[in-house]
């Protein structure tokens, strides 16, 4: 009998632990509580013990064999050489002491995608209350049902992503995508945590940095730089002022160079990319001059900026590493890197089909519709709706969470329609099967999304408990 109360007793005792360590952190005034950082070892444990779970126990079909002996070897793999991706599986090929080289590889996929759901946790458990403790009565519940509530939503979003359908099939193989995707989820963290503390600008810059990490990895997330600075914008008006600045030089000096011939590799450029690019400069001008007029300054953050694009640039320098590989002449040595004309190739990812985006507005509404196909079924059509929760509630939340919402919106727009646009699948079965590993991308704001609102339903349906009143004395007749 003792025991059984004694085991009844461990739930009430961690939720008291629970309490303590978030009144601590309100007290330290700490952004990510630890409360936050349970919800991501948790969810982050569970996710990973399915992935090993069904884990494929060896080499599989596709590019299984070639990602595997690459980085077994830590060689260049096939365009565009994923360096940071080959370093990162080669400490897993060491690690192990047992199994297959494909098994260990596969296991860094699955600790790549197990911690994405975590970090995605994290961030639902800590700006879900946010957003509740700025909108009036949705702050009513005590201080052990929050806890509950940040853990358990934080935990469903994390697995929203983590099972699922296009995401789970490479998460349990040898790929490169989930280690891309938790590239982009950390990057999409630490801008989070700079938006609440503009003048702590080393998380911007980290963000920066592994952004630059993430480029190396999948050149298809270039698509979402656009929204990552609308994200920045949200931040710091002025800050993102002087990056759409950046933008406009950036573009501008592309343009001049290929004029005077010295961009050569450009000449693969068709003429709808070109148009995407133009764009996308003529965009960035006119949020600079909008911004200009609304701040009535100009280059006031140019040092920030500045700094920001240098982070990018250090991270890029990571595919210096394919020549140096490809100097040790490994079995995988795609294109001999080593040598000016196999760098570029490689770069440039010249073996493949030059990108020709869509170019019809009937076509691009049929590649919607395939989105929304893809999106239902694999992420969940349950899920969808509850993303749509803060958005309901969007006029009510206070200027930093608004920010923090349409800052994601602007993200998930370049990740889902923007890269759809620039992928331009065909909309058979093939090419649904082909694409949507990609648009798993945009997942991960929508799992966000739905973390968020799960924990704005949980809190307005959970009710404080109601006291019974003290019956009234009747009067004496």
């Amino acid at each position: 009998m003792n025991d059984e109360i004694t085991h009844l007793s461990e739930p009430n005792k961690i939720l008291t632990q629970a309490e303590e360590l978030a009144s601590a952190d309100s007290i330290c005034d700490r952004f990510f509580q630890r409360v936050d950082w349970l919800s991501f070892w948790l969810t982050t444990v569970l996710v990973l013990a399915g992935y090993l779970f069904t884990l494929a126990p060896d080499v599989t079909l596709e590019k299984s064999g070639l990602y595997s002996t690459g980085a077994m070897y830590a060689g260049v793999a096939h365009p565009s050489g994923y360096p940071v991706w080959t370093i990162y599986a080669w400490v897993f090929t060491k690690l192990p002491p047992f199994s297959n080289i494909a098994w260990r590889v596969g296991v860094s996929t699955a600790v790549a995608g197990a911690v994405t759901c975590g970090i995605i946790a994290l961030m639902v458990s800590r700006g879900g209350m946010l957003i509740i403790e700025g909108i009036s009565g949705f702050k009513r519940i005590e201080l052990r049902e929050e806890i509950q509530l940040r853990i358990v939503c934080g935990c469903i979003a994390g697995l929203a992503l983590g099972f699922d359908g296009a995401f789970w099939d490479v998460a349990v193989i040898v790929d490169v995508w989930p280690f891309t995707v938790l590239l982009l989820t950390l990057t999409i963290c630490l801008l989070m945590r700079w938006m609440y503390s503009p003048a702590q600008r080393r998380y911007l810059y980290a963000a920066c940095f592994v952004y630059g990490l993430t480029l190396t990895n999948s050149q298809a997330l270039l698509t979402v730089a656009f929204g990552l600075q609308i994200f920045i914008m949200f931040g710091d008006w002025e800050l993102g002022r002087e990056i759409f600045f950046v933008n406009c030089m950036l573009l501008l000096a592309l343009i001049v160079s290929e004029w005077w011939g010295y961009m050569y590799f450009m000449d693969t450029v068709t003429v709808n990319l070109r148009a995407y690019y133009v764009s996308i400069g003529i965009g960035s001008g006119v949020l600079c001059l909008g911004l200009i007029i609304w701040t009535r300054k100009f280059l006031t953050r140019w040092k920030a900026a500045l700094i920001c694009m240098l982070m990018i640039f250090l991270a890029l320098l990571m595919y210096f590493y394919m020549p140096i590989a490809s100097m040790t002449n490994p079995p995988v040595n795609w294109g001999y890197a080593r040598t000016g004309e196999g760098f570029f190739h490689a770069l440039t990812r010249g073996q493949y089909e030059r990108p020709f985006p869509t170019d019809s507005l009937g076509r691009y509404m049929e590649q919607i519709r395939m989105y929304g196909e893809i999106a239902a079924s694999e992420f969940g059509l349950v899920y969808l709706f509850l993303a749509l929760i803060p958005f309901c509630l969007l006029h009510k939340m206070r200027v930093s969470e608004r920010k923090w919402m349409l800052s994601l919106l602007a993200v998930y727009l370049c990740l889902a329609f923007l890269m759809l646009a620039l992928l331009n699948p065909f909309t058979d079965k093939g090419g649904r099967e082909m694409v949507k590993t990609f648009l798993t991308a945009s997942h991960v704001v929508l799992a966000i999304w739905t973390g968020c609102g799960l924990i704005l339903l949980g809190s307005w349906i959970t009710k404080p408990a109601i006291k019974p009143s003290a019956p009234a004395l009747s009067s004496p007749l």
